[in-house]
Parts: C-alpha cells; structure tokens; sequence
C-alpha cells in the first residue's frame, strides 16, 4: 500500500496494535436546496399593505420626534458639541443621508417598472396595485425613503445650527479675551 492513500490492509508509520491510524474525515459537500422564490399573490399584497404602511408612519413619526427633539435642543443651547465632533457628525449624517438618495434614485427606477405579468386586465390590475405599494406618493416605500432623507437633512441643519453656534460664541469668548489684554 502506498502510504497515505488510505487503501489497502497494511500498516505503515510507528501504529502498534491496538491502534487505528486517523481517519481523514470526508470532504463536505455543500447542502443542494430547490427552494425557490414565490410570488405573492394580489390578496397578500393587498393584506400586507395596511401593516407595510402602520409600520412605516409609526417609524416615520419616531424619526420626526427625534429630529424635532435635536433641532429644539440644539437651538435652545441644549445640545453642546466641540466644531470638530459637530463635523464629523455632520459628515456621517450627510453620508447617511446621501445614501438613502442614492437608495432612492435606485429603488424608484426599479419600482416604477411595470411588471411583465401580461395584457389581461388583472395582470395590469396586479402591477398598477405593485407600483402603487413600491412608489405611491402618499404610501410607497419610495416615499418613506424619501421621509427619511428629510429627517436626516433636518438633523444634518439642527447639527450645523449648533456648530456654528458653538464656534460664534468661541469667537465672540476670543475677542472679548483679547480686547481684556488676555491671550487665547
């Protein structure tokens, strides 16, 4: 037998009786799966649109409350931040911000497409009923993309009222501590 092929009935290396050489444990094969995607039908899409649209004004009103809870505080001098933290907060807001346009821009490409279901009546009933669901002006998911692109604008603007607050009262502490004969 050839050492290390793993056939044959000899031994070979230092094995002494009693015991078993180790075994190389199989080669995994990945699982083989035939699940497919499955379309939902107009009813669950009809079902499901009531929840779609409960959810998303629920987590469009939280989004408002706390950018008007920022924006009060920043414009009461609640919220303090140094410049240099305020810009980079600024800058991943606006990041955020303008990757949900670009998500946007995207999604409502897409989403506007007819679907290809046929030239029966249901089948343009279906997509005329999808289209209105992914890009409706007063329920579409396009729409609450476009519901949080102004929420994070609105917190980018409360952020930049508020550093530039904060750098006008340095400004203004400067100049006082100077005119005093200080030095800043």
């Amino acid at each position: 037998m050839a050492e290390g092929t793993g056939t044959g009935t000899g031994t070979t290396g230092t094995a002494t009786a009693g015991t078993v050489p180790p075994v190389e444990p199989p080669a995994v094969t990945p699982e083989v799966t035939t699940s497919t995607t499955v379309p939902i039908t107009a009813e669950q899409l009809a079902a499901a649109k009531p929840v779609l649209q409960q959810q998303m004004l629920t987590d469009k009103a939280e989004a408002s409350h706390a950018a008007a809870k920022l924006d009060q505080a920043a414009d009461s001098g609640k919220l303090t931040l140094d410049v240099d933290a305020a810009d980079a907060l600024i800058k991943a807001v606006d990041a955020a911000r303008d990757q949900v346009m670009d998500l946007w821009k995207r999604a409502t490409d897409q989403l506007a497409t007819p679907l290809q279901l046929g030239e029966n009546p249901v089948a343009k009933a279906i997509s005329a009923r999808f289209a209105d669901l992914a890009v409706g002006e007063d329920s579409g998911a396009a729409k609450a993309l476009l519901d949080l692109f102004k929420v994070l604008d609105d917190i980018g603007n409360a952020l930049r009222r508020n550093r530039d607050t904060i750098r006008d009262a340095d400004e203004e502490a400067e100049k006082s501590m100077k005119n005093a004969g200080g030095s800043w």
